[in-house]
């Protein structure tokens, strides 16, 4: 990079303590060295506060340590670190995992070459590999693991369903300022950022894995397995949840409408406002809308799912 850009990497952490180190070693060998990252602790009652004062002191011209309230949050964390930095490009980092050592070298090339010198809003992701919490692959794709078909990504299929991992997230500047301030009530940071870039830019795929996605018991989100006698045993027993789930979707894409509906075009408005009005249907006419519209998730057993439950 020549010193040229330096990448901002934003670290959101609570508890982290067990592996924190191991995650910030990986970042710290990536192949591009002009980085910066700015981690946030949001109340941990562990020893993640001590980590990250030995590593800032240890590397006080990479890492920096931004102070506040907790705030509750995964999401509300990562919102916090955003709206605080004005650079260039941005990443999003979990506590928890391992960035291959040219994850960031990937996916800014990616980003610079579909970006038009800055000018247009990009989101650049990728694939991960799935493992388990000392590092044993349980997937070497993502993507494979949950159903996820990148190759068309519409703007009805991401505000039904969110096909980015937040922690393989690049963002240019343009972007960030579309973006201004990520919503309370968006479902999560990268969701959200991922619905404006498609509203506005481009959403991107690095179609193979940029780091280990590391499954524990303490995951907030996670990887589970979209297919097969377990999945929908797992839907069944959280029926509340799911549902809960399909209205929060509604939330979010009334959210965009408000805060970005005057700058539309008629088309995107009308397909938002659509899938807003889904939850005042009666069942046949939401499956008409649905396959009309395209609001449909990534595989027929999950769509299955939204007819019966949307």
């Amino acid at each position: 990079m020549g010193g040229e850009v330096t990448v901002t990497i934003l670290l959101a952490v609570y508890n982290g303590e067990k592996y924190l180190k191991q995650q910030l070693d990986s970042i710290l060998a990536q192949t591009v060295k002009d980085i910066k990252i700015v981690i946030r602790d949001d109340g941990s009652r562990d020893n993640s506060p001590a980590i990250i004062d030995e590593y800032c002191n240890n590397y006080p011209q990479t890492i920096t340590k931004l102070e506040g309230a907790p705030t509750g949050g995964a999401k509300q964390n990562f919102a916090t670190l955003f709206e605080s930095c004005d650079d260039d490009y941005i990443m999003f980092c979990d506590q928890d995992d391992v960035w291959l050592p040219h994850k960031v070298e990937k996916t800014l090339d990616t980003m610079r070459q579909n970006e038009q010198d800055g000018k247009i809003p990009v989101l650049v992701h990728s694939d991960l590999k799935v493992v388990d919490s000392d590092l044993k692959v349980i997937s070497n794709s993502f993507f494979d693991f949950q159903k996820l078909n990148q190759n068309d990504i519409t703007l009805p299929k991401i505000l039904v369903q969110n096909y980015v991992t937040g922690c393989t997230v690049m963002v240019n500047r343009a972007l960030k300022q579309k973006c201004g301030s990520i919503p309370n009530d968006c479902i999560m940071h990268d969701w959200w950022l991922a619905l404006v870039a498609v509203l506005f830019g481009k959403l991107v795929c690095i179609d193979e894995p940029t780091m280990l996605y590391r499954q524990h018991s303490d995951n907030q989100v996670g990887a589970k397995a979209s297919y097969g006698i377990a999945f929908i045993t797992r839907k069944l027993a959280t029926l509340s949840t799911v549902r809960k789930n399909y209205n929060d979707t509604y939330v979010q894409a009334e959210l965009a409408l408000k805060r970005y509906g005057e700058c539309l075009s008629d088309y995107k408005k009308d397909i938002i406002a659509t899938y807003c009005q889904i939850k005042k249907m009666n069942k046949c006419k939401k499956i008409k809308t649905v396959k009309k519209y395209g609001f449909k998730k990534c595989t027929r057993l999950r769509v299955w799912g939204q007819y019966i439950l949307m």
